[in-house]
């Protein structure tokens, strides 16, 4: 009886492997593949479940249960002996799950360093798996805890600066001054926080590579966050203008180049200050404001752009000593020559091509040339109309908005062709378009007023500018009609 009931147990143990262990297995597997397609925290502990303990307890089973070997055997040990460390690791990991996945912003848990949480799963690893060798090997814990108290001593002195950087990392990420995304200077060099590990810190510098720093170095050392207390951050411009060109004027002409810049925040809105009177100009300082570094650094080197064609359009002087008394030849057209250029341009209008030279030199005269960095917005919608812009250089974009308010372009102009014919109607007309410089661009604005004069005495550029105005309102029509 006692024989036949040992081997109806076997059996049963037979089954168990054949049967419940593939369909284990198989149920395990769908769950999993399941929460890794929801994203959920809890595919970790499930996976160690299938990977590890399943297999593991099936090869004990099959070695105590089955094949009937003895708990003492070497083989037997050793596969107890995984079951056990993959069972605490499987533990260590649901609580982690349990305790620290998906926590509250601000709770204790979601202030536990990652760093930290992997540190103590590891020493609580350890600490079980010395209990299990001493469970199941009946090993001696006092005697292992002398050697490893030995072992540790020699250990710590050879790698006191990597501990060193260890424990700097913990207390780093404790007190959190910096987290991954964050921009830091440390010494003269300034980079992004991509990494932050057991030993170093890594940053991406501006010019794309990679500084790694000790985290013992960032413990001890002083170093600035630029993503701290918050996101936004203020980049300063020093700049200077001739003292004859009146203060409040140079502070709007730099305000409004600002905020013509895409990411310049318009509240805080740029600040200018007067710093000092220098021997050749008047020296304003620009704070301009933006919504992180990044955005920053390019904000910086746009308006140093923009500063010199704002100046331009607005008759600002930007002195500068003179260091050398060798005769200067200029690369640009004289005055004289640029006179015949624009009357060139001009002439190239059917429509002004019939007046007279006279006539065409008093427009010449009252109009204004401006020039227009890339990108930049020379027209607003909705924005008045001083006159129509004929281009000389470069190239202009013209949008429009969609019924979303998102722009969208419907043609480009080149050297030769106009914008704002719209003011040929009535003064204070409003443009229904926004145009933007494609390139640097250089514009012939004739006023309102000049225009009217011509139109008077041109019906050629009537008809023309009648032609170009029914044009651009079936483009801006068809805009709203695909969108």
């Amino acid at each position: 009886m006692e024989t036949s009931y040992f081997l109806q147990s076997g059996l049963w143990w037979v089954l168990a492997l054949v049967l419940v262990f593939p369909l284990a297995m198989l149920v395990l597997g769908e769950v999993l593949l399941r929460l890794q397609r929801r994203k959920q925290p809890m595919a970790a502990p499930i996976r160690i479940l299938r990977k590890w303990i399943l297999p593991a307890l099936a090869l004990f089973v099959l070695l105590v249960q089955v094949i009937r070997l003895p708990r003492t055997d070497g083989i037997v040990r050793i596969s107890e002996t995984l079951l056990w460390i993959t069972l605490i690791y499987a533990a260590l990991t649901l609580l982690n799950v349990i305790l620290f996945e998906d926590a509250p912003e601000g709770s204790w848990q979601a202030k536990v360093p990652q760093l930290f949480r992997d540190l103590g799963r590891f020493v609580l690893v350890l600490i079980g798996s010395a209990i299990v060798l001493s469970t199941v090997w009946g090993l001696d814990l006092g005697g292992l805890l002398t050697a490893l108290g030995v072992g540790s001593l020699v250990i710590g002195l050879a790698l006191q600066d990597s501990l060193g950087n260890i424990f700097s990392g913990i207390a780093l990420l404790f007190e959190q001054p910096f987290s991954l995304g964050d921009w830091i200077q440390v010494g003269e060099k300034q980079g992004k926080v991509i990494e932050i590990n057991w030993r170093s810190v890594h940053l991406q510098t501006l010019d794309n590579d990679l500084l790694v720093v000790p985290n013992s170095e960032l413990a001890k050392g002083t170093f600035t966050n630029f993503s701290r207390p918050n996101r936004m951050h203020v980049e300063n411009v020093e700049i200077g203008f001739c003292c004859d060109d009146p203060p409040n004027k140079v502070k709007q002409v730099l305000k409004q180049a600002a905020l013509s810049i895409e990411g310049v925040l318009q509240d805080p809105p740029p600040q200018i200050e007067i710093t000092g009177y220098g021997d050749f100009s008047i020296k304003y300082r620009v704070r301009l404001f933006a919504p992180n570094f990044e955005v920053a650094r390019a904000i910086h080197k746009e308006f140093n752009t923009r500063i010199w064609y704002a100046a331009k359009r607005y008759h600002l002087t930007m002195p500068y000593p003179i260091q050398s008394e060798a005769p200067y030849e200029p690369a640009i057209p004289t005055q004289e020559q640029q006179k015949t250029l624009n009357l060139q341009a001009l002439r190239s209008l059917s429509g002004f091509a019939g007046l007279q030279p006279t006539v065409l030199q008093t427009i010449l005269n009252r109009s204004e040339i401006r020039d227009y960095a890339r990108h930049e917005t020379v027209l607003e919608e909705g924005e008045t109309l001083p006159g129509l812009y004929l281009i000389l250089e470069g190239q202009a974009q013209l949008m429009v908005s969609d019924f979303s308010g998102h722009l969208q372009t419907i043609g480009i102009l080149s050297a030769g062709e106009f914008f704002g014919e719209k003011a040929s109607l009535l003064s204070d007309q409003t443009t229904d378009m926004t145009v933007r410089a494609a390139e640097d661009l250089r514009v012939l604005l004739i006023n309102t007023d000049t225009l009217q004069t011509a139109l008077e005495q041109s019906p050629r550029l009537v008809q023309e500018l009648g032609e170009v105005m029914d044009i651009r309102r079936l483009a801006n029509k068809a805009v709203y009609e695909v969108t």
